[in-house]
């Protein structure tokens, strides 16, 4: 499965309104995002903000924590990444943690 080729300056990323947690408790509040193609793009911040939680939000890793809720929208390529398989969208999006 390989997404389409998209142009320079293209969105190939996006979170609209995306809030995430455990328990009832948003570590993620409120994030809307358009990551270009083409660019590379960090993600920064001291312990305890939130990163993680936004990351394991692009390719689902979230959703397997117990209690954890997601709302608002992860669109990867233009297509809403909770409507896909997620074993092959984690084929389309890697990471790495520390």
């Amino acid at each position: 499965m390989e997404g389409p080729v998209l142009a320079p300056g293209a969105t190939i990323l996006e979170t609209r309104h995306l809030i995430a947690g455990f328990d009832g408790k948003d570590v993620v509040k409120d994030i809307s995002i358009a990551v270009p193609t083409g660019r590379i793009t960090a993600i920064m911040g001291p312990s305890g903000c939130g990163k993680t939680t936004f990351m394991r939000c692009i390719n689902r890793m979230h959703e397997l924590a117990a209690n954890a809720q997601v709302t608002g929208e992860v669109l990867l390529d233009g297509e809403d990444v909770y409507g896909l398989n997620p074993i092959l969208l984690r084929r389309r999006i890697g990471m790495v943690f520390q």
